[in-house]
C-alpha cells in the first residue's frame, strides 16, 4: 500500500468516529456556556480538519493564500492544514474571510462562520461564530437520485444546546476562484 492510499484511508476511516464523537460533545454544551462551546468546536475543527502545526484553539486569524488556508498564531507563527485538499471554498475577503468550507474525505461539507473581532487592540483568539454541517437526504426517482442538502449548525442551537437544522442555497468562492455553489437541492 502506497503513502497516498494509507493516507486516504486514515482519513476516512477516522472521521467516521471522530465525527459522531466530537459532534455530539459540541452539542451536548448548552448555549449560555458560550466559552466551552468554543473550546469544543475547535477541539472538532483540530480532529476533523487538523493543522500541520498547532490548533486551531490557538489562532487569532485565518488567511487564505493563493489555494491554501493559513493558520496565524499570537507568536506570529502560522501554520496551513494537514490535508490541504479539505480546503475548497470562503466567503468574504481573502485576508478576512467571512467563513471558510471544508470537504472531508468522505465529500461531506462542513462550513466555519467566525465572529467578528472585538476590536480591543490586542491580539485575540478568533471566535467561532457557527459550525454548520452538510447532511443529505436522498429521494430515489426512476431516472436518478435527487436529494436535499440540509445544514446542522453545532454551535447556534436552541437554549438546551440541541442544534438547528436549516435548508438553503449557499455560494462561495472556490480556493481557484471560480464559483463554488451548493444547492438545497441537488441530483445525485
Amino acid at each position: 500500500m502506497n503513502m497516498q492510499t494509507f493516507e486516504n484511508n486514515e482519513i476516512q476511516t477516522n472521521s467516521t468516529s471522530v465525527i459522531a464523537s466530537a459532534v455530539f460533545a459540541v452539542e451536548a454544551i448548552k448555549a449560555e456556556q458560550a466559552q466551552e462551546k468554543q473550546m469544543k468546536s475547535k477541539q472538532l475543527l483540530d480532529r476533523l480538519f487538523p493543522l500541520e502545526n498547532g490548533s486551531h484553539s490557538d489562532v487569532t486569524e485565518y488567511v487564505i493564500d493563493l489555494r491554501h488556508v493559513l493558520a496565524f498564531f499570537k507568536d506570529g507563527s502560522h501554520s496551513g492544514l494537514k490535508h490541504p485538499k479539505h480546503f475548497v471554498a470562503f466567503t468574504a475577503e481573502k485576508e478576512q474571510p467571512h467563513s471558510i468550507l471544508f470537504r472531508d474525505g468522505n465529500g461531506s461539507h462542513m462550513e466555519v462562520i467566525f465572529g467578528r473581532q472585538k476590536g480591543t487592540g490586542s491580539v485575540e483568539y478568533i471566535e467561532i461564530d457557527d459550525i454548520q454541517m452538510e447532511t443529505c437526504t436522498t429521494f430515489p426517482q426512476a431516472d436518478a437520485s435527487s436529494a436535499m442538502r440540509h445544514w446542522i449548525s453545532l454551535v447556534k442551537g436552541d437554549k438546551k444546546g440541541k442544534p438547528n437544522a436549516c435548508t438553503e442555497d449557499k455560494e462561495y468562492t472556490a480556493k481557484n476562484g471560480d464559483d463554488y455553489r451548493l444547492d438545497c437541492c441537488y441530483t445525485i
